[in-house]
């Protein structure tokens, strides 16, 4: 069984875990495109089938709630390293998981809720630091100065939320650091609700 997802595929199975976990009914193909923004259920199946190649859900054939997961976690699954710098391709691939209640920080469903470790400084001004680990919601809608991960121009990266009127832009905190003005798109990934500094040993 290969353990190694992408970080939209780790959201999915978490939606279904967490589904599982209350008692509810497997999600359909339609809820998962509801729940991630969606527009084609062909979407939700792709990323199911790569779940179901990779040992971690069944489905049973012909029923729209045929889904099972696997196994069930806890906690907040630790998705990789994001840059705290300038931007860079994707995310450092992880399959550790944060053993906290999403709830503590504000996070009601479980299923949005996910980490990265920070490499770079461009948020030191933010109290943000290389190895500090960020929890973040998928899917919340940002507010002007809000810390997310954000795609811009197909590049990751974590920074403050600015909006001014009809623009929006991402900026560090540490002067070393310009401004990213998206020239093609910006895409939040997550809003960071809480920053957990590990101990050095």
């Amino acid at each position: 069984m290969s353990a190694e997802l992408t970080t939209t595929q780790q959201l999915v199975l978490d939606f279904i875990e967490e589904r599982n976990a209350r008692g509810e009914s497997p999600p359909t193909y339609r809820e998962i495109c509801e729940q991630f923004g969606y527009k084609s259920p062909k979407a939700a199946a792709d990323h199911v089938a790569a779940l179901e190649r990779k040992g971690l859900v069944t489905r049973k054939k012909g029923r729209s709630r045929g889904l099972r997961s696997i196994r069930q976690r806890d906690g907040i699954p630790i998705l990789g390293c994001v840059a705290a710098g300038l931007p860079r391709d994707g995310f450092a691939e992880s399959n550790q998981r944060l053993p906290v209640d999403p709830a503590a920080y504000g996070i009601k469903n479980r299923a949005r809720a996910f980490a990265l470790q920070v490499t770079g400084d461009s948020m030191v001004g933010r109290q943000i630091f290389a190895g500090d680990i960020v929890v973040l919601e998928h899917a919340a809608d940002p507010q002007n100065g809000d810390i997310v991960v954000a795609l811009i121009d197909n590049e990751s990266t974590l920074k403050t939320f600015v909006r001014k009127g009809s623009k929006t832009w991402l900026q560090a905190a540490n002067p070393r650091y310009p401004d990213l003005i998206p020239t093609l798109d910006l895409q939040i990934q997550g809003v960071a609700r809480a920053v957990i500094r590990l101990l050095k040993k």
